[in-house]
């Protein structure tokens, strides 16, 4: 797991009114929790092949009604250590809640590419059946 202060999307994410942040342990710890339902929020980060990046960006900021059909074509992308893509993901551990940001490796750092992406209820669960699982 991520430590989703230091990710890309830290800030959007945490203006949002629906998320409460809390510093622990001395400002080294941050809980982060979707407040609708209580439920913590975690953070990944997943790396994709050169070949996958379309495949990623397509599923992450589809509709969320076109996910299943989407998987049903093409499958789940598959992971890749040290991957040109990035998919940056923030998601409550009940799946209610999900923050999602795309980005490519670019002059020794990942620069964003698009998002960042956020979603609630049952979209957000369509969205995260294809990264998560």
């Amino acid at each position: 797991m991520e430590n989703i202060s230091k990710m890309e999307m830290a800030k959007a994410l945490f203006e949002k009114p629906y998320i409460k942040v809390e510093k622990k342990f001395f400002g080294f710890t941050t809980n982060v929790t979707y407040t609708p339902t209580n439920s913590p929020v975690v953070g990944r980060c997943l790396d994709y092949a050169l070949a996958d990046g379309e495949k990623v960006k397509q599923l992450a900021f589809a509709a969320p009604g076109e996910v299943v059909t989407l998987i049903k074509k093409d499958g789940k992308p598959e992971t890749f250590p040290n991957g040109h893509w990035r998919l940056s993901l923030c998601y409550s551990k009940d799946r209610k809640f999900a923050a999602l940001c795309f980005s490519e490796f670019v002059g020794f750092e990942y620069k964003t590419i698009e998002g960042p992406r956020f979603l609630e209820g049952d979209d957000a669960e369509k969205i995260l059946q294809a990264f998560v699982k």
